[in-house]
This record gives C-alpha cells, structure tokens and sequence, in this order.
C-alpha cells in the first residue's frame, strides 16, 4: 500500500513517496547481514522496551526462549535511533539468533516471512512480559544451558507438520 516505502541501498527513494522510517538504515544493514531474513518487525511493544530500558536480556526464563535462536535475547548496546551506530549495535546483537531488544529503545524480531517475524515478536513481548511480573515478585529461576539444549532439541522435531491436502 501507500505506506510501504520503497528504499534503495543507499537511502534513495522514488520520487512521490513518503518519508521512509528513520530505521532504513538498521533495516537494510540486518538484510545485508543476515541472507536468511526476509521480514523484519521492529516495535516499541510495552514489556519489550520497558526491559531494554533496564538494559538487560531476557534471561531463559521460560523454555520458548530458544525459539529467538539463542540461549536468551540480548539486549544491543544503546545508541540514537536511526544512526548507523544502531544499525551496528543491532546486528551485532542478533549474531546468534533471531530477536534483540535493543537498549532504551524497543525490539526486533526477523524471520523468513512477515508472519513468522510477526509471530517471533509476539513471543518475545510476551516472553518480556512474563520476566517482567516474575521479576516484580522475586528472582526468576533462568534455566541452564543442559536446559535449554534439551528444549532445543525437542522443538527440532516437535510442532505440527504440513499435510498435503485432503482429497
């Protein structure tokens, strides 16, 4: 629709557009970065920024963690929004997996397709949730990295297969 923008490696865009996000840069950089994204959500989701703002991962807390693709989902070092520092900080973050918060600021969540980028945000708003109210009560148990493999390992082969369709 009108508000996709499209934007060229450089910043460029066609005339009669509207102004792209101030996070072109971050957006391009990640895509550059990681051959294997084709969507990239970012948001400012309540419990995703509030955590950033302590400038803390989100610990292993609860098994869905590993479905970012790390043991925990960093949180990028700080740095104005819209600046290649962030662009850098970001990337850099999401070495290891799919999802970062990034430092006083929000989140992302990249994925193969919009829907899963989409749903891997979700996830991880509510995975921010969930350390944020355990965190209000006492010290959350994190599980460890035996754990967290085991889980891995598990979702490797667990969830619902595709069927061809029924005739």
């Amino acid at each position: 629709g009108d508000d996709a923008v499209e934007v060229k490696p450089d910043g460029a865009i066609a005339p009669g557009q509207r102004t792209p996000t101030s996070e072109w840069q971050l957006h391009r950089d990640l895509l550059a970065a990681r051959p294997d994204v084709h969507a990239i959500v970012h948001t400012h989701s309540l419990f995703c920024t509030s955590i950033s703002c302590l400038r803390r991962p989100i610990p292993a807390i609860h098994y869905m963690v590993v479905r970012a693709g790390g043991d925990e989902i960093p949180c990028a070092d700080y740095a104005t929004f819209g600046s290649a520092q962030l662009a850098v900080n970001v990337v850099a973050a999401l070495a290891g997996g799919d999802a970062c918060l990034m430092a006083n600021h929000g989140m992302v969540a990249l994925g193969r397709t919009l829907d899963g980028a989409l749903r891997l945000a979700a996830e991880v708003e509510t995975l921010a949730g969930q350390y944020w109210h355990a965190s209000a009560i006492g010290t959350p148990h994190v599980l460890d990295r035996a754990e967290v493999e085991r889980v891995r390992a598990r979702f490797a082969v667990h969830g619902q297969k595709k069927r061809g369709p029924r005739r």
